[in-house]
Order: C-alpha cells, then structure tokens, then sequence
C-alpha cells in the first residue's frame, strides 16, 4: 500500500503573525527586550521626578510589574520561536 504524500508548507500560527505591530518587520529578542527596558526606565524617572512621594512610588510599582510581564511575554514569543522566524515575502 502506498501512502500519499503532500508538500505543506510550514504554518505560522495567526497569533505570532499578528504581532508584528510590536516587534516589526523583523523580529528580534534583543530589540523587543531593549525596547521594553528603555520604555520602564523612561516611565519610572518620569514618574519619580515628577510626582509626590506616595503617588510616584505606586506607578513606579505599576510600571514594574508591567515590565516583568513583558519580560515573560518577550520570553514566551522566544521560546515559541517567534523571533527566529523569517517574516512572509523574505
């Protein structure tokens, strides 16, 4: 008995293809986590120069807790592959 074979090519799942508004054309761990980095120490000297001491000290606390869960998303993508995936039309 002979098994049919078809060519497939590879699927990328809608989800990693629907976040190349955060990551860009080309995706890249280092730039995601660069980017995320920056973004939270931006916020934070923002937040501590320009407000009062209990107010600055929650958004600071916010900001951070943003960061390490954009951290884990960051990872997550990585470990799915997202970043060493080749983007449609290369």
């Amino acid at each position: 008995m002979t098994t049919d074979t078809v060519d497939e090519e590879p699927r990328s799942s809608t989800f990693l293809t629907g976040l190349a508004f955060l990551t860009g054309e080309d995706p890249n761990a280092g730039s995601f986590l660069l980017v995320v980095g920056l973004v939270t120490c931006l916020f934070i000297a923002a937040f501590q120069f320009l407000l009062q001491a209990p107010v600055s000290n929650l958004l600071t606390a916010f900001v951070l807790v943003i960061a390490v869960i954009s951290f884990l998303m960051g990872a997550i993508l990585d470990i799915l592959g997202y970043f060493d995936t080749p983007m449609d039309g290369d």
